[in-house]
């Protein structure tokens, strides 16, 4: 006996439907299946009459449309599924990645209703069977943060979740998207560089901003570490500004601003979401001095903190690539003392710190451009800025991607050939260190150049050039003379021999007699010994304890006193041995043995360079 199903044909959509289900009943291999449309998701089910013989049930609808249109595997291992719909059935298709863990929960679900989905109660069962088995299967690639999709570098995505470039598959992007509207464009590529791009050529701490925006991407193509450069400087000369102008090339630049305060875990998310990108960190003054330490650890070492799963053992720990503009009245290290923490060397190289007054009496800027006054050309720009955004990080990106795709050995070797024009303008032989952040520097100018080749910043050749190398002069004036390491090392020892070295920590001792000045009272590091004639210079010798744990403060024993010997402090004895031996008549006046050693300084402080200790 045969089954008809009856629908109201007076609606279109419905006598579609009556059609499709009439289709899907002629034969006798009759299946279960689910019929899409604009009007929901459909489920008909197969039902036998007293004969046995199959037959197709009424259609019911399981919930408004969507449909399953991929699936796909996240580096982690989860599964999803890739649904695209219409919110309330209108406006403009969106896609999202639906993480299949959530199917048959109350999670699912809600995720399901905040896309605008209505859902039929009953019916639930064949909505979770639609999304596990139903739709199309196209794979998918699956990605949590944004920047390069691959090592190859051919394909892009932006925090907005939009897709630069030309990828071998299908990517949907399931990180944070906060910031989606930050990533549109105002105004055109020509806007941009006559409004505000024309207004940073020549002016040198606007231009490294700019230089490390558009460095951000070599970093995946270079396999280059991540870092930054910090600008600082008291409040009224233009350090956000500064910023703002740069990160007008990429965005809305107040809504990619972020604010130092902030916890670790909101800065990591933030580094994933603009991976191969910038992050723009306004004000260190305003963070709490761990929270400084632990993103000067975290997000410049490109990884986040390891967390626990719920399933046991634990999460994947995200990774990123990423550089960083930051800002405020003083550098890391200043703020990190004030709460008794260090800013140690490696992260002072990742991110120079950066006179932001460029000396020339216009606070950031060294030319005006024919404006008045310097605060009218920062009106200027900060107004061009947020009218005027976006449209040149795309087209870079555009550049970059094809020329990845198109001839990657090319773009490479060309980067590498601008590094090495800036890099011979800096000093030869730099110590390692300064070597080290000296790379951020040619990074910036390459980047910088190479805009200006593709016509994206409209810059002549040799601005960016200018500009960041007179950075980079600002800043080794400053601290690249010398390793940080030993310079830290040297001061130190300095400091802690200006605090205790006249007091009562150290026994003081004539040399001419070796007679014992009042004892020492608590906390004892060692002897003073007091050398003939007025200008002499004392020498400590320090107990072992106090040296490698005071002097030393987490620094490796033996590299420190290599950097006190070379500078020609620590005294060393023809063996090379680390301690000083006693003199006899000290050790017998101290009643110690005669083989007695200890950690030996001349004098309060290192000698000239035309000095040595004897």
């Amino acid at each position: 006996m045969e089954k008809v199903i009856k629908l109201n044909t007076q609606n279109r959509s419905l006598k579609r439907l009556a059609k499709l289900a009439d289709e899907k009943g002629q034969g006798s291999d009759l299946k279960p299946h689910f019929i899409t449309d604009e009007t929901g998701v459909w489920f008909q089910a197969v039902g036998h009459d007293k004969d046995g013989t199959p037959f197709l049930k009424p259609l019911v609808r399981v919930c408004d449309a969507f449909k399953v249109i991929g699936r796909g595997q996240s580096a982690d291992e989860r599964e999803y599924r890739i649904l695209e719909y219409r919110r309330n059935g209108r406006g403009a298709m969106k896609q999202v990645a639906f993480a299949m863990e959530n199917v048959g929960r109350n999670d699912g679900l809600s995720l399901l209703r905040s896309m605008g989905i209505s859902i039929k109660e009953k019916h639930k069962s064949e909505l979770w069977d639609y999304i596990q088995w139903g739709g199309d299967s196209t794979e998918w690639e699956i990605v949590s943060r944004g920047g390069w999709t691959d090592k190859s570098c051919t394909a892009y995505v932006l925090p907005s979740g939009e897709v630069i470039g030309n990828p071998d598959k299908n990517i949907i992007y399931t990180g944070d998207t906060s910031k989606r509207e930050s990533f549109e464009v105002s105004g055109s590529l020509k806007d941009w560089q006559e409004h505000v791009a024309r207004y940073l050529a020549g002016n040198s701490r606007p231009l490294l901003a700019l230089g490390t925006v558009f460095a951000a991407p070599f970093l995946g193509i270079l396999r280059d570490e991540n870092g930054g450069f910090h600008f600082y400087g008291s409040s009224s000369i233009g350090k956000s500004l500064l910023g703002m102008a740069a990160m007008s090339a990429m965005g809305e630049p107040a809504g990619l601003k972020v604010q130092w305060k902030g916890t670790s875990l909101g800065f990591d998310n933030e580094a994933a979401a603009n991976n191969d990108g910038i992050v723009f960190l306004d004000e260190i003054g305003e963070a709490e001095q761990k929270t400084v330490k632990d993103v000067g650890y975290s997000v410049f070492n490109g990884v986040s903190k390891l967390q626990g799963a719920k399933q046991g053992g634990n999460r994947t720990r995200i990774t990123w690539r990423i550089l960083a503009i930051s800002t405020g009245e003083f550098d890391a290290a200043h703020y990190l003392k004030q709460d008794g923490l260090e800013w140690n060397a490696g992260q002072a190289v990742r991110l120079p710190a950066i006179p932001a007054d460029a000396g020339k009496g216009y606070g950031v800027f060294d030319t005006l451009h024919g404006f008045g006054t310097s605060a009218e050309l920062a009106l200027h720009l900060g107004t061009a800025s947020k009218r005027f955004y976006g449209a040149a990080w795309r087209q870079y990106l555009t550049e970059l991607a094809q020329r990845m795709n198109s001839e990657p050995e090319k773009l490479i070797g060309r980067i590498h050939a601008l590094q090495a024009e800036f890099a011979a303008m800096l000093p030869p032989k730099l110590d390692s260190q300064p070597a080290r952040a000296a790379k951020r520097f040619t990074l910036a100018a390459a980047a910088l150049e190479l805009a200006g080749e593709w016509g994206i910043t409209g810059f002549a050749k040799g601005t960016g050039f200018a500009g960041v190398h007179a950075c980079f002069q600002a800043w080794y004036e400053r601290d690249g003379k010398s390793n940080r390491e030993e310079a830290q090392i040297i001061k130190n020892a300095k400091d802690f021999l200006q605090v205790h070295g006249r007091g009562e920590r150290f026994t003081r001792l004539i040399q001419s007699s070796y007679d014992v000045m009042p004892a020492t009272g608590r906390n004892h590091a060692g002897f003073r010994i007091e050398t003939a004639g007025n200008d002499a210079m004392p020498r400590f010798y320090i107990n072992d304890s106090v040296f490698e744990q005071e002097i030393c403060n987490g620094f490796d024993t033996k590299f420190v006193c290599d950097v006190l010997k070379n500078c020609g402090w620590l005294l060393r004895e023809a063996n090379n041995r680390q301690k000083f031996k006693l003199p006899p008549k000290m050790c017998d006046a101290l009643r110690l043995p005669n083989s007695t050693r200890m950690y030996c300084l001349h004098g309060f402080a290192p000698p000239e360079k035309d000095e040595k200790a004897d």
